[in-house]
């Protein structure tokens, strides 16, 4: 473990030393990097203990697992991403540790964003969202809880693969993408932040681990680019200190500049093998070798050949079977390998690999999608996976696929776009993904006249994929590429030797030569000095001749071009060179001794809870499949702080081995573990700080003198009584509620004679607005069967206060419809209600609000309400209006009318309601003749048995289009409370079905139209003034709501109402109605 003093290509800042305490002993770090990167420089690798005290040391190296839990200061950090800033002590976490009590009780507001997209990650994919959005003009918040943007790009020191129609990343270095992506501005990016959950409400719960605060964001839509986690595959001793996933090693690497090993053995030949191993050449460590299990390397051929040119031994078909500890335990001094076949080892090959101190593991990332499968249960459609969250890849493809999202997320708003400009980008990004498929044998050659004449260059990519760089790097438009699938062709009798291509080449496969003069012209990104004697190799690393190195061309890149001047290659032979080997770096020859020793190991698949793979083995006996669920409660296998990120994808995999499979998932869960406390969650007294503009600008205030929320039957009503009392009202609205969606009937007869009479004098309201402009008001009866002797009763006592009849069966088809089923014997009678009516909803809330525009009032649709508080006297009303710019409206009147939204906008006034919105579903035929007695509509149909599932299904036709409408009210309220409104149910869909065509049997050939679904808010009303409540009208909003919204005005302004209306208030009983609900 070594503090990394000189780099190639990155800048090695020279900060301020910080001296803290570990284990009694003065350690030093550099202020603004992490605690693990000062322990480790200073030989201490381990940080923890497991359970059955083995040495732990660092697993993920970005604060997604509790390996490097320690106590910092008293408290519980993760140390890979906790700064040595400001800190005194840092102490392993005993396993008898015993907490004590924090400030928990805080007095200061929790702060609470409002924005339209909220970006999870800033890494490439994230920002390429961003950078998108921001040109578009939506809002949005990036949360990251790295210290600085960047993702995976700040990992990376190579140049990005990018094909491009204009030059703009390929060629550039990762973290210079990400400064690119990010813009000058880094306003709305919120660093050192973890989202630690996805609340009911598009609400993310966010702690900034850095200033120890927490927050939330509020927001319509999510994108989650969380990238990946490493993969670990299990074998002997994999948690020993010394054994670190590339993730790990390129964190310390190239962000902590902290070599983990000097010599090192890489396993995984992939592109993270080969870059990791470049790496950590450029960084001052040997890497011995690198051994992959399949019988060929994958990833990029220009990427494995770099590798190969440092004369890298990469064996195939070789598989990693156990790590050697050294005595302590606190690192290792060698492996155990074998020959494989189908990842299998075969027994007798085992050797040894000696001589390193660190074994990088670079078999593979794993979607970082926990966030993403939560986002998707509440978000819906609205939330997008980006980079490797969804699909491990590239650099290059994270930045398109965050593009696409982008295009997805505008054109989901209504956002204007051009079409063909999502579609070539979505095109880029699928060409990204392609595997490189090779086009040509040998790289294009000049002629041989061409050749002794002058400079020039090979291109050694003879593989197609999504790169072009060398095109825009040519300044004599030398090089051209087609497309993703071709490889570059260079006109040589464009090419001047000028050699600019070969610094700018991503692969470094672009070589110069000068055969006159016996010049090579290589690229180069280590440090070498001139005069250098150097060996002369070819791809695979292999000696061809000897040279030295005479002039190093510096590059801003900082991949430099060495002229180097071949000794002993000459003519057209120089042509085979690719690269060089300075002579006293030449690597030792390798050797693999044989696995004569017994060497102490165990198998752990669980680090956090040390479970062995016996041990599972033992739950799972004679059984050929086990679910993820049985596992984790009978051996707590991923119930620790990394929730089964790392150990089960682990299990799946080795279990194999045993013919045995693991089926299901485990529960998706946020980073929560030990990143938060119970205390930081502890209620506050005091209101949440909303900061619901475009980056804390300050909204606009206007003074009102009333305002009410919800544009429903009840609210608009509320608006036209408040503007003809003068009140100048503000109506906001946002979204159709029920009011437009229900079945457009009304009824005097309840059982509680107060309702009845607030019925009748709303039917009263209906006439006159019919007189003022046509509502489709018709006076219609209800029909109301009596299946059992209890119903005959209940109906008989209502017409004590109704306007009704009893009729017989035999009188059915003279009162209800001739078509009425003769052969239904389900009921022994009907009451017939009159003075009962029906109207279009849509017009009626239309002309209400129209009545009170014209005295006065005000209506904002499309506004949304966003908080809601009460200093003194004054409410103060915090909205997004349609432009999404925030206003706050102050008022002394304000009045939640918001439905099945209503009660949680009254808590925020510290006022629970105690009500629940409860799903009823409707439906709507096509055009039909009317069915009713003598060519009228058919009545209002009501049957209220408790039968499959409903208490009551009810229907009439509508006089203005003949369609048949109907509803049925579910018999168990909290099983459809707060459902979804757009999802129809089978059971709905078959009960609507039996009773109409059982009443009507010829319906049993007319279709649904369309069906849909409403709130019924219950379990009560409350109207009272005082707390500004009109809400839970239980679905009687259309017979009721607009006398109860006159009687409301009234009271507000001092006039006289009936003594019932009290009963209305949150203290009273709500005029409860129970037998006609």
């Amino acid at each position: 473990m070594y503090k990394i003093e000189n780099h190639p290509i990155l800048e090695i800042p020279q900060n301020e030393d910080i001296t803290f305490s570990f284990n009694g002993q003065p350690i030093k770090g550099e202020k603004g990097f992490t605690i693990a990167a000062a322990l480790h420089q200073a030989g201490f690798p381990v940080h923890s203990h497991s359970l059955r005290n083995r040495e732990r040391s660092l697993e993920c190296g970005i604060g997604k697992c509790g390996a490097c839990e320690m106590l910092v200061d008293g408290q519980i950090k993760r140390i890979c991403i906790t700064k040595v800033d400001n800190i005194h002590e840092v102490k392993e976490i005993p396993h008898d540790y015993n907490p004590g009590v924090s400030s928990y009780k805080k007095q200061d507001a929790i702060d609470v964003y409002k924005t339209d997209v909220v970006i999870i990650g800033a890494g490439p994919a994230g920002l390429a969202v961003r950078e998108l959005l921001i040109q578009f003009g939506v809002d949005n918040i990036v949360v990251d809880n790295n210290d600085k943007i960047g993702g995976q790009f700040l990992m990376q020191t190579h140049q990005f693969f990018f094909f491009e129609k204009e030059k703009k990343f390929g060629g550039m270095r990762g973290f210079d993408i990400a400064k690119t992506l990010a813009g000058e501005s880094l306003n709305g990016i919120f660093l050192n932040s973890t989202v630690w959950d996805i609340l009911e409400g598009n609400r993310l719960a966010i702690k900034n681990i850095e200033t120890e605060t927490v927050y939330y964001i509020d927001c319509e839509y999510l994108v989650i680019a969380t990238g990946a986690v490493p993969f670990m595959p299990t074998f002997e001793n994999d948690d020993v200190p010394g054994v670190y996933t590339a993730a790990v090693v390129q964190k310390m690497m190239n962000n902590e500049f902290t070599l983990l090993g000097k010599n090192v053995l890489t396993v995984g030949a992939g592109n993270i093998g080969y870059l990791t191993s470049y790496q950590l050449m450029q960084a001052g460590a040997n890497v011995k070798a690198i051994i992959e299990a399949q019988p060929k390397e994958g990833g990029f051929p220009v990427q494995a050949n770099r590798v190969r040119r440092l004369g890298i031994p990469i064996l195939t078909s070789h598989i990693l079977l156990k790590a050697i500890p050294n005595a302590a335990n606190d690192g290792v001094i060698g492996a155990v390998i074998a020959k494989c076949e189908n990842f299998k080892p075969i027994p007798g090959t085992e050797t040894i690999i000696e001589g390193i101190d660190a074994i990088n593991i670079c078999t593979g990332l794993v979607p970082d999608d926990q966030l993403l499968i939560k986002g998707n249960e509440i978000f819906g459609r609205k939330c997008f996976g980006a980079g490797d969250a969804i699909r491990i890849g590239e650099g290059t493809s994270a930045v398109l696929r965050g593009k696409q999202v982008a295009y997805e997320i505008l054109m989901e708003m209504g956002v204007r776009v051009k079409y063909e400009e999502y579609l070539a980008i979505s095109k880029e990004y699928i060409d990204s993904q392609q595997h490189p498929t090779r086009i040509i044998d040998e790289p294009f050659r000049p002629t041989s006249q061409r050749i002794e004449a002058k400079g020039f260059v090979q291109i050694d990519c003879l593989y197609g994929f999504a790169c072009n760089p060398c095109e825009f790097a040519c300044p004599h438009g030398a090089i051209t590429k087609t497309s993703t699938s071709t490889v570059p062709r260079i006109d040589f009798d464009k090419c001047i030797g000028c050699m600019d291509c070969v610094y700018q080449c991503p692969g470094l496969a672009i070589f110069g030569y000068n055969v006159k003069k016996d010049w090579l012209f290589l690229p180069i990104e280590y440090e070498a000095t001139e005069g250098a004697e150097v060996f002369l190799v070819d791809n695979s690393g292999k000696i061809l001749g000897d040279g030295s190195i005479e002039k190093i061309l510096r590059k801003p890149n900082k991949t430099h071009i060495a002229r180097v001047k071949s000794l002993s290659l000459h003519g057209e032979d120089l042509l085979k060179a690719r690269s060089f080997i300075i002579k006293d770096r030449y690597p030792e020859p390798f050797e693999l001794l044989p696995a004569d020793q017994e060497i102490a190991s165990e198998t752990y698949v669980c680090h956090c809870d040390d479970v062995k793979m016996d041990e599972i083995l033992a739950i799972v006996g004679e059984r050929k499949f086990i679910s993820v669920d049985e596992i984790k409660h009978t051996t707590r296998l991923g119930m620790g702080a990394c929730r089964g990120k790392r150990c089960i994808p682990r299990l799946k995999q080795k279990i194999r081995d045993f013919g045995v499979s693991v089926v299901g998932e485990a529960t998706p869960r946020g980073p929560l573990s030990n990143q938060l406390t119970l205390g930081e969650l502890y209620p506050r007294p005091v209101h949440e700080n909303i900061i619901a503009s475009k980056h804390k600008n300050t909204p606009k205030i206007v003074q009102v003198e009333s305002l009410v929320a919800g544009g429903g039957i009840g609210g608009s009503a509320l608006f036209r009584y408040l503007a003809e009392a003068g009140k100048k009202p503000v109506l906001i609205n946002w979204g159709r509620g029920a009011s437009w969606r229900n079945i457009a009937g009304g009824r005097p007869n309840f059982s509680v004679p107060e309702l009845s009479e607030i019925a009748t004098r709303n039917l009263e309201i209906f006439k006159e607005l019919q007189n003022i402009r046509n509502i489709d008001y018709r006076p219609i009866n209800y029909v109301t069967f009596a299946h059992d002797e209890a119903m005959y009763k209940a109906l008989e006592a209502s017409m004590a206060w109704s306007d009704a009849e009893m009729i017989e069966p035999a009188d059915f088809k003279k009162h209800v419809s001739p078509y009425f089923n003769p052969n239904l014997k389900t009921y022994q009678a009907a009451l017939v209600t009159h003075n009962c009516w029906q109207a279009t909803p849509g017009r009626v809330v239309d002309l209400i609000r129209q009545i009170g525009v014209t005295s006065g009032g005000t209506i904002l649709e499309d506004c949304k309400l966003i908080d809601l508080k009460k200093e003194g006297n004054t409410y103060k009303v915090l909205v997004q209006d349609h432009d999404k710019q925030y206003v706050e409206y102050q008022t002394p009147v304000f009045i939640n009318a918001l439905g099945p939204d209503g009660g949680h906008y009254a808590k925020l006034l510290g006022i629970e309601t105690g009500q629940y919105a409860v799903k009823h579903q409707a439906f709507i035929t096509r055009r039909l003749p009317m069915l009713g007695p003598n060519g009228t509509p058919l009545p209002m149909l009501i049957d209220r048995r408790h039968y499959k599932g409903f208490v009551a299904v009810y229907g009439q036709q509508l006089a203005e289009t003949g369609q048949i409408i109907g509803c049925a009210s579910p018999a168990v309220d909290p099983a459809e409370t707060f459902k979804n409104l757009k999802i129809n149910s089978k059971e709905f869909l078959e009960i609507s079905s039996e009773i109409f065509v059982d009443w009507l049997p010829e319906l049993s050939s007319v279709g649904f139209q369309a069906v849909w679904a409403g709130y019924y808010v219950e379990p009560r009303m409350i109207l009272d003034t005082e707390l500004g409540l009109f809400v839970g009208l239980r679905g009687q909003g259309f017979m009721l709501g607009q006398y109860l919204a006159k009687m409301y005005v009234d009271k507000l302004c001092g006039k006289p109402v009936p003594e019932y209306f009290d009963r209305l208030s949150i203290k009273g009983d709500g005029l409860l109605e129970k037998a006609f609900k």
